[in-house]
């Protein structure tokens, strides 16, 4: 029995079986002699043919389960695989360089893949990833490796990686998903937000994990103390059964909360909306959990699902906002626009970057490719009739960029009307608050916005200079910093001056310590994963705010996290000590 500790990302207990989850390929690379190169031009022509029908096969099936137009993206790889000019370079190669032709291959499409890069057609920029992925398959033929992915997984597993990526999670099998845990990641990564989002364990920040683990070894996941054990004995096994059970129970018994409203005894209304990333998958849980509507729903992760070898039409996106629109005809869902780059990179349209969270993200990304979000906006406006549609707009830090999304949102009025395309002329618009010159100019952007959304995941860390996805400063990523405090405070006075309402939809909205002093802050709204809503319902309806205001005052004095972390603590102990969330205490002390 070997024991494991990492952070712990999304609570609970899982047990089951271990799928080691790797996407890397190791070329190899040797010389080899004149009489073997015919031998290599004939593997090289097998894994072609061998290619093309997989192709072939794939496209026939999701043309019969979906539609013709659904499976043309596989017509460009089908033609790829007959190219004769790749065919002739990496056969010329070959012969020249005498070396492997899995490492011919290597070369000849890493050369490819940025000459489409650089090119100025938007078409053949977006073939660069699809050389990608002719090459990949190739070479997987030629090592006899099968392509797995999470969607494949057919039997109960808990999946092991050393990272998993966004487009790994959004096709991800969660039927059979009983956990995660990886290498890499802290809270705040976006496997920590998806495995909370679908009420998923998962430890995150387990240095080379993936390789002292076996496909089929036995391990418990603690999403609770953020710990995995492997292979346990029958005694450990028993007694996390138990807690299992005990905590499947506690969860229920926030049942009886549901249809209750969320507010304070003394009568301040707090709304608790749900994040969303991939309606299919989330939409049952945020309805059980009983979301008051949408706070964030991730648009982007309609572009990085692995199933999607081109960019999402606009009637794609529209068919996807309305299904989450009429699921809430009661209540707001608010999307936000794309958030592409920085973790989220979408291969052939953004770029991997030296310092991504500083670089081309998010509304930057968007405002210098109209062509993409134009398409976005004008899904959106269409979708607004059939429900109550919020708009917001990542990364914001300037009221020019505000100027430059109204001007396009003219635009895509305009010629939705030109079209006789109904919409909703009023859709509220709101700015998510997500850097420090943001909050500092928020007197100015409130004069510019229907409401404002507080993104306290990044908002964080670049306020504290740390890296929200890096384990190895995870101990510096501390919401109750005095400095994020006094961000937040501000943001909300100078919102509700103007009769703003303020959401808050980071990570920081499901910490029952940061919720006590965000209600005392003055908070309207809060938007988190939807198992941690009836929890945070339960504390919110447990406080005075008079109380927690005067709380937050003290808090906004003190000089550090420590100070104010035992403040709030203590605080929690006298006045809190008889509520069910403080019972949920007894499972981390262990």
């Amino acid at each position: 029995m070997e024991i494991y500790e990492g952070i712990a990302a999304s609570p609970g207990i899982a047990i089951g079986e271990a799928f080691i989850y790797n996407q890397e390929l190791l070329i190899p690379k040797y010389s080899i002699s004149e009489m073997q190169v015919e031998l290599e031009i004939d593997r090289f022509y097998v894994a072609l043919r061998k290619t093309k029908e997989e192709y072939e096969k794939l496209r026939n099936k999701i043309v019969a389960e979906m539609s013709e137009d659904e499976g043309k993206f596989l017509d460009t790889h089908i033609l790829m695989t007959e190219d004769q000019s790749l065919i002739q370079e990496v056969v010329e190669r070959l012969r020249e360089e005498k070396k492997n032709v899995e490492w011919i291959i290597y070369q000849v499409v890493d050369s490819l893949f940025k000459k489409f890069r650089q090119m100025e057609d938007e078409y053949f920029r977006d073939r660069a990833v699809d050389v990608l992925d002719i090459g990949r398959k190739l070479i997987q033929k030629l090592l006899s490796q099968k392509n797995s992915s999470l969607s494949d997984i057919s039997k109960d597993v808990i999946v092991i990686s050393s990272d998993l990526t966004v487009s790994d999670t959004a096709s991800m099998n969660k039927k059979h998903v009983f956990g995660f845990v990886t290498e890499l990641g802290g809270r705040t990564s976006h496997v920590a937000i998806l495995a909370r989002a679908l009420g998923i364990p998962a430890v995150l920040g387990i240095k080379d994990i993936s390789h002292k683990i076996n496909t089929g070894d036995m391990v418990i996941i603690d999403g609770l103390r953020g710990r995995i054990i492997v292979n346990p004995n029958e005694e450990t096994t028993m007694d996390y059964g138990h807690e299992k059970t005990n905590y499947e129970k506690l969860e229920n018994s926030y049942l009886a909360l549901k249809d209750l409203p969320s507010e304070t005894l003394d009568g301040k209304k707090i709304i608790l909306k749900a994040n969303m990333e991939i309606p299919e998958q989330e939409i049952d849980s945020v309805i059980f959990h009983g979301a008051e509507g949408i706070g964030l729903y991730r648009s982007e992760f309609l572009y990085l699902s692995k199933k999607r070898k081109v960019l999402p039409t606009e009637e794609q996106q529209f068919n996807a906002y309305k299904f989450v629109l009429e699921k809430f005809p009661n209540h707001n869902v608010t999307i936000r626009t794309l958030d592409l780059g920085g973790d989220k990179v979408l291969e052939g349209v953004t770029e991997r970057e030296s310092n991504p969270y500083l670089g081309w993200r998010a509304i930057r990304f968007c405002l210098s490719r109209p062509d993409i979000f134009k398409i976005q906006l004008r899904a959106l406006y269409r979708a607004s009739i059939f429900g109550n549609l919020q708009i917001m707009f990542p990364m914001i830090t300037g009221a020019e960029e505000v100027d430059q999304i109204n001007q396009i949102i003219d635009q895509v009025k305009k010629d939705l009307r030109k079209e006789n395309i109904n919409f909703k002329e009023d859709v509220p618009v709101g700015l998510m608050i997500e850097t420090p010159g943001a909050v500092l100019i928020t007197d100015l952007l409130a004069k510019k916005s229907d409401f404002f959304s507080i993104g306290t995941n990044d908002l964080i860390q670049y306020t504290l200079a740390c890296d929200r996805g890096n384990e190895k400063v995870a101990y510096l990523y501390e919401p109750l910093h005095p400095a994020v405090l006094k961000l937040l405070k501000m943001t909300i006075d100078n919102a509700h001056k103007e009769n703003l309402k303020v959401s808050l939809c980071g990570e920081m909205s499901s910490d029952i310590e940061s919720v006590i002093a965000l209600v005392g802050l003055g908070i309207d709204e809060l938007s988190m994963g939807p198992i941690s809503i009836l929890e945070v319902k339960e504390i919110i309806r447990s406080l005075k705010y008079e109380e927690t205001k005067k709380l937050s005052e003290e808090l906004l004095k003190m000089k550090d996290y420590f100070e104010i972390k035992k403040r709030i603590q203590n605080w929690m102990k006298t006045n809190l000590k008889n509520h069910i969330f403080i019972k949920s205490s007894n499972f981390k002390k262990k």
